[in-house]
């Protein structure tokens, strides 16, 4: 028998996003979902994974820069300290794509 339009599992069976992704379930209070997904709405049109996907990453980097400062010897930077060494981070990094482009662009 032809599995068509008027099939039950038809209808039911999801098309899978391209890409390996797991599923799972996470409970938070109704404030922190609001905010996860009002964040999501202006970062990522709505969609809440890519969201958690960021702030996973953002979440190992900032677990690295506290291990490295430990490493260094210093105290935990101050809120302060973190942005203000965050943005020299970025302002390098904006200098390396901007320098890198420039290369790509002569050769071409």
């Amino acid at each position: 028998m032809d599995a068509g339009p008027n099939c039950a599992t038809y209808f039911s069976m999801k098309k899978r996003r391209a890409g390996a992704t797991e599923t799972f379930s996470v409970s938070v209070d109704r404030e922190t979902k609001r905010r996860l997904r009002r964040l999501a709405g202006r970062k990522h049109h709505g969609n809440v994974s890519a969201l958690i996907t960021e702030l996973s990453v953002e979440g190992e980097r900032q677990e690295a820069f506290e291990r490295a400062w430990r490493w260094y010897g210093g105290n935990q930077p101050t809120l302060e300290e973190s942005a203000a060494i965050r943005a020299e981070w970025e302002e390098g990094w904006n200098l390396a794509r901007k320098t890198n482009k420039s290369r790509r662009t002569r050769a071409a």
